[in-house]
Order: C-alpha cells, then structure tokens, then sequence
C-alpha cells in the first residue's frame, strides 16, 4: 500500500480478518490518507468504528484514540467518540460546520436520529446547493436524547464517510432563550435560527386604533417613538424587481401597530445579536436567521420591511429571515390555498430581503411543498434557504413499513393513540377518518400510508411520542428496533432520502453540477 493511497477494499479485508460471525460492512468512500497513514470507517456487530492504518510506530502515535493490532501493517480500531470527533475535525477540516453566508442557495436538512445524513449528501453532491446538516431544535432534542453536540457529532462522521469536502453549516434551529443559543454555540453551531414568537406582541393587530394608540403612548418612550415616526411615518418606499415594483408605506396607525408587535422582539434580536458578536470577536463565524413562521397571522410585506429597517437601524444583521406565509404549510404535505397569491406575497419578501440586508429568505416546513416551489426559485433568483422538516422521519417509517411490518403497526397503533395530545403542538389538517384502516392492509400494503396526506401527518407530529414512547419498566417501547432495522438496511433507506431530496431540489429548479463531460443539466 503506497503512501499516499488508500487502501483497497480486498487490503482492507486482508488486515481485518472479520470472521464469519462476524459481518464487516466497509465504507470505502470514506478511505483516505494523510501523512502516511490511512483513515476509514467500517461497520462491526459494535457499530461504525473508524479505522487508522500504517506502519507501527506512525499508528500508535495518531491522536486518535483506539486499540491497536498490528499485523504487516498495524491497524488501530477507534470509537466514534467526542473526544475522536474532535481529532477528526482538526484532522480533516472539511468535517467541521462552517458559515454558509456567502453561498446563495442553501438546504437544511434535519435528522431526528443521527442516521440520515449519508442520504441527504448523495442527493446534494449532485447539484450547486450547500447543506445546514445538522439542523436541530432544543424540543427535538428533548425526545431524540440528543443534545446538539452528538448531533454535530453524528454528521461529522457522515461528512467523513461521504468524502463531502464542500462545507456545510449546523443549525442551531428555533432557538427561543440566550440560554438555548449558549448551548448551540458553545457545542460548535454554525447557524443561529432566532424564533421570536414569545417575544412578539400579535395583539397589536386585533385591537381598535384608539386601543393601539393609547398602549403605544404608555409603551414606547418619547424619544424612541420620535426616531421610529422619523424613519416610517408618511414615507412610500419602492421596491423595483423583475415582476415589478412594490411600494410600501406606514400612516400613523401601522406605525404603531408594527412597533407594538414588534418592540420586545427587536430588543431581544439585539440582545442576541450584540451576545454572539461578543464570542465571536465580531468575525463571521456564526450565521444569524430571524425566524416569524409561527407568528399566528402571515407576515406582511409591512411587517417585514420594519423589521428589516429597525434591525438595520440598530445594526443587526442578518443572513435569513423566515416569515409565515400565506396558505397552509403544515408538516408533511404540500401547501394547500391560491398559488398565485402565494407568489405575490413571497415576492415582496425578496425584494426586501435583497435590498435591506441582502440575505436570504427561509423557508421552514418546506417538505414536500411541490406546488410551490418552483416559484419559490423563480422569486428569489435562487438566493434562498430551503429547511426540510421531517422529511428524514417519514422517510425512515417507509423503511419500517417495507422491512419491519410488525414494527410499523406497533407504531402507527401507537400514534394513531396519541393523535389528539401531539395535534395541540402543531397546525395540521389531518383526518383520522380518512386513513385506510391498519388492520385491513397487507404488509405490502403498508408503504403506501406513507403517501396518503392524513397518514403522514399523523405520523410526523407523532415523532416525538413515538421516540420517547416507553413501557413501565423504563425502556423504549420502538426506537432501539428502529434504529436496529434502519441500521441493517442503511442503504436502502440512504437511497430513499435520496430520492426525495433530489426530488426537491429538482423541482426547486437549482442546477445540477457538471458532469465529467462538462454538460451542466438544469
């Protein structure tokens, strides 16, 4: 084996001696070699294990930490373990989350059980896209046992098995304290997503003006509403685009409405803003996203635009911003309501997005929204962020219904349960009714629950149940067969994330990298 070569498969069999009872599943893409030794993953009846081959005194010596065997050429097994991870990312720095603030399409993919990250890269290494791959909320991480180190963790080591060398972001997703984002940054995220729905005032927009106008004078101090009169009151701003212009403009009333909903949540994003400056030595280290998709109304191009402006006037700034469209974009189905009044909302948020702050807008919940998508590219000239939400769940319950039947119906039994309890944390549609009854389908029959509206639903806001579901003694009542089956057919279920994914990105229109040939393809 040279040097500078990684070893081939049959060499890599040849030193490791797995026997018979012993299954050896290699990840060859993941083989590479640095300094004269050469580093890989492989799957034992322990789990994946990473692999430090080369000559005796050069392997013992390696900062990673493992056990060695030395045959012609000595071999050191190593855990995938914190204090290894962090070796790796020394190591190879193409492991560790970076900023993606200067890319212009970007895609979150989230992955409840630390597995689904191979999938994601095969479909994303085919087109001019980067990833946020860890993307994960303290509430997720609540009911997954994670915290969002392991979760870092858990894609670092998919990067390294992929050879995924492009960089890619984590995100710290809906966070809603600055004690949640001290946790997110300290265990290494490269992404910031602020939810300010506890710090805005909705009611600003249901009361009478005379209302409004009495609590915006006992609310805002003199000084602060003069400043806030002189930058929007009596002004039209005009916005000009490819579809045409937008004007915008604040009266007295939509002064104060605005500044009521909005005047905790802008202190906050400050707050925020100043604290990650602080750690960062004001290096753009970390990228920052303001998030209102679960604010109880959509966002208007006037909320929007005195958001920007006052963030702007305070000196926050940020690289994404998520409003609440209109239309429904619940969890796991496509957006129902009038397309093209989607598009002449989504427009006006580019334009500003463009010319305040040129960052880009996020879409969350973007799973399997098809119908519009494209003009979601079209729109934004392909300056966005695309968060997928649960897809990597659904994907993997469709890998349970094809390989695991039996475990399926104990699920969806189980969910179907505690339907009502899980509904109250999100906005669906779903009706039970609707769903082909369990025990009248074949096994064959299974997989196609994962296509019928009201079935996904039901089984993606059950994820959390379902993972933290335990009997009376204490134990996992699914999650440790799941991850079991998802474990013995991996790639089958990589396939199927692929497949969905491209599928996204496909219909977002983004390009598809060149091919050896130097054809680009749309």
């Amino acid at each position: 084996m040279g040097s500078d070569q990684p070893p081939s498969q049959d060499e890599i069999l040849r030193i490791l001696k797995p026997s018979p009872t012993d299954p050896l599943k290699i990840y060859l893409s993941s083989f590479c070699s640095k300094d004269g030794l050469s580093y890989g993953l492989i799957r034992t009846l322990e789990g994946k294990k990473l692999v430090v081959l080369g000559e005796r005194r050069r392997v013992c010596s390696d900062d990673f930490k493992g056990v060695c065997h030395h045959h012609t050429l000595s071999l050191k097994v190593c855990d995938l373990s914190p204090e290894n991870t962090e070796v790796l990312m020394a190591l190879f720095p193409y492991t560790k989350p970076v900023s993606l603030r200067k890319c212009p399409m970007t895609i979150g993919t989230g992955d409840s059980l630390g597995v689904a990250t191979p999938g994601h890269l095969r479909a994303i290494k085919k087109f001019q896209v980067h990833p946020v791959l860890a993307q994960q909320s303290s509430r997720e991480n609540q009911y997954t046992g994670r915290d969002f180190r392991k979760v870092i963790q858990d894609v670092a080591w998919a990067v390294f098995q992929e050879n995924y060398q492009e960089g890619y972001g984590a995100d710290g997703d809906h966070l809603k304290s600055l004690q949640e984002i001290k946790n997110a940054l300290s265990a290494g995220v490269s992404m910031v997503t602020l939810d300010l729905s506890e710090k805005l005032n909705p009611e600003a927009f249901h009361h009478s003006r005379e209302s409004i106008h009495q609590k915006f004078k006992e609310a805002i101090d003199p000084g602060d509403a003069e400043v806030i009169f002189h930058l929007f009151l009596d002004k039209e701003f005009i916005l000009k685009g490819p579809e045409g212009q937008v004007s915008i403009c604040f009266d007295k009333e939509s002064v104060e409405r605005n500044t009521l909903l909005f005047y905790e949540a802008l202190d906050f994003a400050e707050e925020v803003d100043q604290w990650i400056r602080r750690q960062t030595g004001n290096r753009p280290l970390v990228d920052f996203e303001i998030c209102m998709d679960a604010m109880p109304f959509p966002t208007s191009a006037e909320n929007h635009f005195f958001l920007a402006l006052e963030l702007s006037h305070r000196g926050v700034h940020i690289q994404s911003f998520a409003p609440r469209f209109i239309g429904e974009f619940q969890k796991g189905i496509d957006t129902s309501g009038d397309k093209e009044a989607f598009g002449r909302q989504f427009y006006p948020h580019v334009l500003i997005a463009r010319d305040y702050g040129e960052y880009k807008i996020s879409i969350h919940s973007g799973s399997d929204k098809f119908s519009v998508l494209p003009d979601m590219e079209k729109l934004s000239e392909g300056h966005l962020h695309f968060k997928t939400v649960g897809t990597s769940w659904l994907e993997a319950l469709r890998l349970i219904a094809l390989r695991n039947p039996l475990l399926y119906r104990e699920m969806h039994r189980y969910a179907l349960s505690r339907f009502q309890e899980a509904s109250k944390l999100y906005q669906v549609s779903a009706d039970l009714t609707r769903i082909p009854n369990l025990e009248e389908l074949k096994d064959q029959e299974l997989p196609m629950l994962l296509d019928q509206n009201d079935s996904r639903q039901l089984l993606h806001i059950t994820c959390g149940v379902l993972l933290d579901a335990k009997n009376q003694a204490g134990e996992n009542l699914f999650k440790n067969q799941l991850s079991h089956t998802l474990n013995q057919y991996e790639e089958e279920y990589w396939s199927l994330l692929e497949k969905h994914i491209e599928k996204h990105l496909n219909f977002l229109g983004v390009n598809k990298k060149k091919d050896r040939k130097g054809d680009g393809k749309k």
